[in-house]
Parts: C-alpha cells; structure tokens; sequence
C-alpha cells in the first residue's frame, strides 16, 4: 500500500450488518491484508452509524465519506449530490462529532488535514472540484442533523 487513505465512501443504506472489512476488501487497491489493518482506521462506531443512517434515510441526495481516524481529518465528509456536475457541488460539510456539544463551525487539531482529504476525495471518486471549500463543524450528532435540515424526535 503506497499511502493510506483518508476517506472511504460508505454504502448508502449503513444496515446493521454492515461490514467494513468487507466494503474495504471489495475495493481493489487493497489487498485482504491491507483491508484488514485500515478497518481499524475506519472503523465506525454505534452511535456514529446510527448517525449516518439517520442522515442517509432522510437526505437521499448526500454522500458520506468516513474519514480516517488516524489522520486528522474529521469523522465524516458529507457531499451534496444535487447538482449534476462536481464543479457545481459547493455544499461539502467536514464533521467532528462530540456527543453532547453545541454546533460550532470551527476546524482544531481534529480537522487539521481536511485538505488532504478533500483533495483525495476529489482527485479519486470525482465527485467534487478541487479546492472546494467546506463547512467545517463540530457537535453532537443530534446538533449536526439539525443544521443539515434533518428533523429529530
């Protein structure tokens, strides 16, 4: 494996039987090996999957990018979809999820290379222009479906 990756794309229905080794091992630039060491780094937790299937059952037009935790580049990348062209796609959130914290757009050590991950993001799926600018956020899972429009019980 020449470099590691900052993101991966997560299936749009997240079920429970999700399984990332096998999202990773089906994914040709790595070999089993290589797939079973980065599950770690992607590894998603119960909260945050209950958080992106809340977020991908209610916004169909988002894509969600787990981001690599060991490389300081958030929690999620969300992607807005709706315009047809990447050039057009501006709406690009960078997440940090806190339980329990208020919203706030501010980046911090956590969020350090959303750079690089964009640029990743752009540069190998194609589903954003390069140099976009995000939203960078911070707060509870509860906050940040809130601010994405997403109605809570």
């Amino acid at each position: 494996m020449a470099s590691r990756p900052y993101t991966l794309l997560l299936p749009f229905e997240l079920c429970e039987r999700f399984s990332l080794h096998e999202l990773l091992a089906a994914d040709p630039a790595y070999n089993s090996g290589e797939a079973f060491r980065l599950r770690e780094e992607f590894d998603v937790s119960g909260p945050e999957r209950r958080f992106v299937q809340t977020l991908l059952r209610a916004k169909t037009n988002l894509w969600v990018f787990r981001c690599n935790q060991r490389l300081f580049c958030g929690d999620f990348i969300v992607v807005d979809m709706s315009s047809a062209s990447a050039e057009l796609r501006r709406r690009v959130y960078v997440l940090e999820l806190k339980a329990g914290e208020p919203l706030k757009r501010v980046g911090g050590v956590q969020l350090a290379r959303w750079p690089e991950a964009l640029a990743e993001i752009a540069s190998v799926h194609g589903v954003i222009a390069p140099g976009v600018e995000p939203e960078l956020l911070r707060g509870g899972e509860r906050e940040v479906l809130e601010f994405l429009g997403i109605a809570q019980p």
